[in-house]
C-alpha cells in the first residue's frame, strides 16, 4: 500500500516587509492602495494557493500625534488539505 499525504503548510513567497509603506496622513488613495496589497504563497501539493485571508489591524495612533500611527495587517494561507501558515 502506498499512502499519500500532505502535511506541509504553504510558504510565503512575498518577502517579509515588502508590503510595508509609509504615507502622508492626507494620502487616502495611497492608504487604500496599500490596504489592497496582498502577499503570495506557494505549496508543494496545491498548485493554486489562493486561499489567503486578511485580518485588518486597527489604526494605532502615535503617542503625542493622533494623525500619525500604524496599521498592522495579518494574513493566513491554507492549502487544500488544511495546512496553514500565518
Amino acid at each position: 500500500m502506498i499512502t499519500i499525504q500532505d502535511t506541509t503548510a504553504p510558504t510565503w513567497t512575498t518577502q517579509a516587509g515588502s508590503l510595508d509603506v509609509t504615507l502622508e496622513c492626507s494620502d487616502t488613495a495611497g492608504l487604500a492602495s496599500a490596504q489592497a496589497q496582498i502577499p503570495t504563497a506557494s505549496d508543494l501539493c496545491d498548485a493554486d494557493v489562493s486561499n489567503i485571508t486578511k485580518v485588518s489591524g486597527q489604526f494605532v495612533a502615535s503617542q503625542g500625534c493622533g494623525n500619525a500611527g500604524t496599521y498592522t495587517n495579518t494574513w493566513t494561507v491554507k492549502d487544500d488539505c488544511g495546512n496553514t501558515s500565518d
